[in-house]
């Protein structure tokens, strides 16, 4: 009588936790040597950046720093034009500060999302330096790697019935991770007929946009595009934005011998930009660094057993507890949320709004059978140019945090009350519509990325052995050679002796754990 068993192996990533903390950074910065003093502040901004993350007991520890820009009207004399300036100051708020997540150990796995959530400037020092005060957000999530050798199906010669229970599990599998670290560099070209050439640029957003993804075995292929928007500044003083959703082509290609067809892409990209007039005014280069990682998944479903018998007692089965985050449910759904933006008293009218963005934040959510209700708020952010008699319109930043609600539901069959979303939402548009000069309606377009998982602790056999029934007169002395798929516990199990009794009457297995190979010779201990 033998048992012909199939095993799996089981590798499941489970979230262990999660939280966000939030720190107020303060600074002084001050202008270069050469710089005109400061008559108006238009926007001062801040730009998180990640230099070093490690897990300990119960913490996430965090270091990195805030690099600030500000665009400023510089003093000047009366009759002399402004225009526009821009000053960077790399690394000035430096960070160093642990977020508490329960749970975390140092050999886990974490990751955070850093946000701005509001920042404020005094100007001193007879209008050559800055107090800035901002608020970081830092949330950090840890999970953990988890491994199982069980068995998914079992049968038995001479037809003999088994009866087995189980389950199918769809664990979060363990991402590869291909790195991404990429210089580009291009021209954008600003002449236009009529249009005065370029004197200063403001502002640079960047976003990557991959557009073709070919995944075969052990390879990799990925094209995309820069997209760039630019707010500059004109040699006449006027403000403009130029969009470039082509601008620079991207291709990235791997070779692994993990990456296997039918895998999922889950881009991690960042960018850092930098910008240069050139030409005169004529024309702009930009200087692209790309980094962070492309993830690739394998969705996996594991049939395990979580019991096995037969007629008669003839199989053993050994079980070990296993705790995995089984995604039950994943969807990718669209909200356009609308809301009413109205100036501060502090801001003047608009005449027109040349930049509009935001930003949104889950505030709450809701479980229920079969569906998940989702709250939150948006950030609006404008930028636009005042109403005003003169020729050359001056540029405004508006900040509007948590001006817009959004409720959305979505629809998840198979979701029950205690089941855990993991929800991404990203902004995807703002358009505005003018009122009048104070108040302007903003359709946001959202897209919410949501996965939910279960979190299930089961007892699964992990070995099963078939056992016959005990000799009436077992021999005294019983030496035997270790088959390749032999454990202690089956021999004791097919012996009918204990695992301990095993390891004592073998000097070879003193050591911690006992390791036992095929070839080996054992001595058995009489039951």
């Amino acid at each position: 009588m033998s048992l012909s068993v199939k095993e799996s192996r089981l590798v499941a990533v489970n979230r262990v936790g999660e939280n966000t903390l939030q720190t107020v950074l303060q600074g002084k910065v001050e202008l270069p040597g050469t710089a005109a003093p400061v008559e108006r502040i238009v926007w001062v901004k801040g730009t998180p950046k990640l230099q070093m993350l490690t897990t300990d007991q119960d913490r996430v520890y965090v270091q990195g720093v805030v690099d600030l820009t500000m665009v400023y009207v510089p003093e000047t004399l009366e009759d002399e034009p402004a225009g526009l300036k821009r000053v960077e100051w790399p690394g000035a708020l430096p960070f160093d500060t642990h977020v508490e997540v329960i749970g975390a150990e140092p050999d886990m796995q974490a990751e955070v999302e850093m946000n701005i959530l509001a920042c404020e400037w005094d100007l001193t020092g007879g209008q050559y330096s800055l107090d800035v005060d901002l608020i970081l957000a830092i949330r950090a999530r840890v999970e953990q790697v988890r491994e199982y050798q069980v068995i998914r199906d079992v049968n038995m010669a001479q037809g003999v019935k088994l009866m087995t229970d189980g389950v199918m599990l769809h664990p979060v599998t363990r991402a590869l991770e291909l790195t991404v670290n990429k210089e580009i560099t291009g021209m954008l070209e600003f002449a236009q007929d009529g249009e005065a050439p370029v004197n200063t640029i403001l502002q640079l957003t960047s976003g990557v946009r991959l557009q073709e993804t070919e995944i075969s075995q052990g390879k990799l292929v990925v094209k995309g595009a820069i997209a760039l928007d630019v707010l500059y500044e004109r040699q006449d003083l006027t403000v403009a934005l130029r969009s470039f959703p082509q601008a620079l082509p991207v291709e990235l290609v791997f070779e692994d011998a993990n990456i296997a067809s039918g895998m999922e892409l889950v881009p991690k990209l960042r960018l850092d930009s930098e910008s240069y007039v050139i030409n005169d005014g004529q024309g702009v280069r930009v200087e692209i660094h790309l980094q962070g990682e492309l993830l690739l998944r394998q969705a996996q479903a594991v049939q395990v057993l979580t019991d096995v018998s037969a007629s008669g007692s003839q199989v053993e089965v050994r079980k070990e507890l296993v705790a995995v985050d089984s995604v039950v449910q994943k969807k990718e759904q669209q909200l356009v949320a609308r809301g009413l933006v109205e100036l501060t008293q502090a801001l003047p009218p608009i005449g027109e709004i040349v930049v509009s963005t935001g930003a949104a934040y889950l505030t709450d959510y809701e479980v229920e059978n079969d569906k998940l209700t989702v709250e939150g708020v948006i950030d609006v952010e404008l930028m636009y140019l005042a109403h005003s008699e003169e020729d050359t319109k001056p540029l405004f930043r508006g900040m509007f945090p948590e001006v817009i609600p959004f409720r959305q539901t979505l629809a998840l069959p198979g979701v029950e009350l205690g089941m855990q979303p993991r929800i991404a939402i990203e902004v995807l548009s703002v358009k505005p519509d003018l009122i009048n000069r104070e108040t302007m309606e903003a359709a946001v377009t959202l897209r919410f990325l949501v996965d939910v998982v279960e979190y299930l602790e089961l007892d699964v056999v992990v070995e099963a052995v078939a056992v016959e029934a005990p000799e009436e007169a077992p021999p005294t002395l019983r030496y035997i050679f270790v088959q390749s798929d032999d454990t202690i516990w089956k021999l004791s199990r097919m012996y009918h002796t204990t695992e301990e009794a095993i390891i004592g009457a073998n000097p070879s297995l003193q050591e911690d754990p006992p390791n036992i190979g095929a070839g080996m010779r054992l001595y058995i201990p009489r039951p």
